[in-house]
């Protein structure tokens, strides 16, 4: 067995293989085919957005809490990616963002991301900062009313959509018609 640090799927592959902190996570032949194909600063933080972005799709967490804390980490590591790709360190964003979407958001919008879409100012305002949807104190939070999942998991493929635009390299002209 191989122990890595790498949390990508990419990394795990080069590595042969690797132990997580939630176990063992099993490394077969075609999941080198699982790789988003983007090259850069931003795509191993890229691709682990997707991973975490399929267990919410699956609609695997039942409660809100759950849910809007994985959205967070979803949310926050694709900005993330798009943040790294054009020049940002992991401690800048660190320092300046934290677990804040609505912030991270902004910032990468003021940047050139140009995602402004409604529901997605309005999930990142509800994340942020998505840590309040997870740990020891999140069960006295009150319970969130009426969270669409799938309004959450089209919101958040949204986002994933541009940022991976971005990341392979693709430019919207300038609306200025």
């Amino acid at each position: 067995m191989i122990v890595t640090t790498s949390l990508s799927r990419r990394g795990l592959v080069r590595a042969g293989g690797g132990l997580l902190l939630t176990g063992i996570l099993p490394i077969d032949d075609n999941m080198s085919d699982w790789g988003c194909g983007l090259q850069g600063r931003g795509a191993d933080r890229f691709e682990r957005a997707e991973e975490f972005y399929r267990g919410v799709a699956a609609g695997l967490y039942r409660d809100p809490r759950d849910l809007l804390y994985q959205a967070g980490i979803v949310a926050q590591l694709g900005i993330g990616a798009y943040l790294l790709e054009i020049g940002a360190s992991d401690d800048w964003c660190r320092q300046r963002i934290g677990l804040f979407v609505d912030k991270a958001l902004a910032i990468a919008n003021e940047a050139g991301l140009d995602h402004r879409q409604p529901d997605m100012l309005e999930l990142a305002r509800l994340l942020s900062p998505y840590g309040q949807w997870r740990g020891p104190f999140a069960a006295d939070l009150p319970m969130t009313a009426a969270i669409d999942e799938l309004r959450v998991s089209a919101t958040l493929n949204d986002l994933l959509a541009k940022v991976r635009r971005r990341l392979a390299g693709e430019h919207i002209e300038a609306r200025a018609r």
